[in-house]
């Protein structure tokens, strides 16, 4: 949290990407998001304005960084997957503050193996792990089931029913998947059926973590359906989306679990340097939970888990982003 009194509010412009080449669904989903975002703000008293953007962030060239802050949306630049830290790195050259991480945290958050080892060393729990560039290679791979991800993918991007896998051939077939369709290396690592939860923390000088969120898998039988993929996130007719259950605060029934959960995503988002506001997503074993994903700049639509976090504690959406500018405000220009 920060910490002595709090600056005027600045003027707020908020930045998102846009792809002519997206469908009309996807426009539709950014657009339905940007509202929530200029309600919620402008519900809290700011002057709000928001810019999308393909290829250039020119338009914020007239504003006064001493005046605005950026909210920062931007997921790509130019249509090119991955380029986070770019459109970071482009605000920050104009001499803006902006919301969320900064351009060295996304280019190393995007490498899972490296993250992981991160993790370790710093003593926090994370599952082992291999990265795969050869099938060939797959039966030197003895843990199973395991499951294989995309090594330089972002969240649940490359991650279906058919990522967790029980035999090398099958481990093989993905490493080739991966290749083919994402010019990618795998990832593998142990598959864990256990609980899932997934955790929001945010602040600078002193981070908090928000009320954990369990994904409850249950009532699936098949364990490649207890996964959280791509399609079941934003898929609204798939089985996943709405028969996945989502308490928050969780676990009800361990507290002792909700604190440790919390007290290891504060740490790794210290180790990690994340900024504002960041998610962590773990599985148990046992009573300690392993750090499966890093997230930089998490959803905030209305299934997030900063959301579900916040609302637990009292917050609305207007008052849970006007947090967060809060947070980044600190480092505007005088």
């Amino acid at each position: 949290m920060s910490n002595g009194p709090r600056r005027p509010k600045p003027k707020v412009i908020a930045i998102s990407n846009e792809n002519p080449a997206w469908p009309e669904s996807d426009k539709a989903l950014a657009d339905k998001m940007l509202g929530m975002l200029t309600d919620g703000l402008r519900a809290e008293g700011y002057t709000f304005q928001a810019i999308k953007f393909f290829d250039d962030l020119s338009a914020l060239d007239p504003l006064d960084p001493r005046e605005w802050l950026v909210w920062n949306w931007g997921e790509e630049l130019g249509g090119q997957s991955w380029t986070e830290a770019e459109v970071a790195a482009e605000v920050e050259r104009r001499g803006f503050a902006y919301t969320g991480s900064p351009p060295e945290v996304f280019t190393f958050a995007q490498n899972r193996f490296r993250v992981k080892e991160r993790l370790r060393q710093a003593g926090l729990p994370t599952l082992p792990a291999r990265v795969f560039t050869d099938p060939a290679r797959a039966g030197e791979w003895t843990q199973y089931p395991a499951i294989v991800k995309g090594a330089n993918q972002h969240a649940s991007h490359g991650i279906s029913g058919a990522s967790i896998v029980h035999s090398p051939e099958a481990l093989a077939r993905r490493v080739v998947h991966l290749r083919e369709t994402y010019q990618d290396d795998a990832l593998v690592e142990p598959f864990l059926e256990a609980r899932e939860f997934h955790v929001a923390v945010w602040g600078n000088d002193d981070p908090q973590a928000l009320p954990p969120v369990e994904f409850d898998f249950s009532v699936f039988d098949d364990v490649r359906d207890r996964i959280y993929t791509y399609d079941w996130k934003f898929d609204r007719s798939s089985r996943g989306y709405l028969e996945i259950k989502m308490p928050c605060p969780a676990p009800q029934d361990k507290p002792h679990w909700r604190a440790r959960i919390e007290a290891v995503a504060v740490q790794a988002y210290k180790v990690i340097g994340l900024r504002d506001y960041g998610r962590f997503d773990v599985r148990m074993l046992g009573d300690e939970p392993q750090i499966l994903d890093v997230n930089p700049n998490p959803d905030l639509d209305p299934t997030s888990v900063v959301l579900a976090g916040a609302q637990a504690l009292g917050l609305d959406y207007g008052q849970m982003v006007d947090r967060i500018v809060e947070f980044a405000s600190a480092r505007m220009p005088r």
